[in-house]
């Protein structure tokens, strides 16, 4: 449908003797009754119309109502040569127009998620109005799948961290809206404390272990008895719960490290190399 002469195929579905009610600039309500990849027919009365995709939201992707969908649109064209054209968008007030009264930086508000990509979700909010929060922004959880932990249509609060008016742009973040557990860690946790805590990470030189939401810390694989040839992951598992002990607690740098005592018997293992 992508060459089709949108012109042509108008002139042979248009009454022409109904276009004489219709004017530009008038607002009418019609029905979807057709949809194919850059336009919509609408049935307005016995008038056939067209409804380009550019003209359906300020969106940069808009998508095209179902058919059977009854929408309420403006003429913006009326020719007996090339037929009626609508645009939903142009019924209502382009909102980027007013976006410095609206929004700025630093505001918060709540969003509905409505779409989640491999860099980030996209967000709406307002009248229409629709926003970016990349994936470094989600959560003060690391090492988490926006996928696992979001869902379509669910409302959060969200802040607004960058507006670029001439590329059509709102970036928000749900991270600064989230307490930040450092804050709390000294109130907490002290040198010493045993915590039964759950794996979050395994690279080659350790595991990082969740302490709370957005607090992990790092059992190195020098602290249980192994070495460079020695791989954690061999020994551990994504998910698996161990009691472990806080080693080290560095505010400043916002690092926590740890210590397993009995590492091998906890998990029911023999480490190589320790049994001699």
């Amino acid at each position: 449908m992508d060459n089709i002469d949108i012109d042509k195929l108008l002139e042979n579905i248009v009454p022409m003797e109904d276009l004489t009610e219709l004017q530009v600039g008038h607002i009418v309500k019609g029905v979807i009754a057709g949809v194919f990849n850059k336009f919509s027919f609408v049935k307005v009365g016995p008038v056939s119309c067209i409804l380009p995709v550019s003209e359906i939201s300020y969106d940069k992707k808009p998508k095209s109502p179902k058919a059977g969908t009854e929408i309420e649109a403006v003429v913006i064209r009326v020719s007996e040569e090339q037929g009626v054209m609508l645009s939903i968008k142009r019924a209502k007030p382009d909102p980027w127009e007013s976006i410095d009264e609206m929004y700025h930086v630093g505001q918060r508000l709540d969003v509905t998620v409505k779409n989640i990509v491999d860099y980030g979700v996209f967000v709406e909010f307002g009248q229409g109005m629709n926003g970016l929060v990349h994936t470094k922004d989600i959560t003060i959880q690391k090492h988490k799948n926006p996928k696992e932990i979001l869902y379509l249509g669910e409302v959060k609060p969200a802040e607004i961290i960058s507006i670029a008016k001439e590329k059509r742009r709102i970036q928000l973040s749900f991270k600064s809206c989230m307490d930040d557990p450092w804050k709390h860690v000294l109130e907490k946790y002290h040198v010493g404390q045993k915590l039964i805590c759950k794996v979050v990470n395994i690279p080659d030189y350790g595991a990082f272990f969740e302490i709370e939401p957005g607090l992990e810390a790092l059992l190195h694989r020098s602290e249980v008895g192994l070495t460079k040839k020695d791989k954690m992951k061999n020994y551990l598992s994504v998910g698996q719960e161990l009691e472990v002990q806080i080693g080290t607690l560095d505010v400043g740098n916002k690092k926590i490290s740890l210590r397993c005592e009995d590492f091998s018997s906890k998990l029911n293992t023999q480490i190589e190399g320790n049994e001699q």
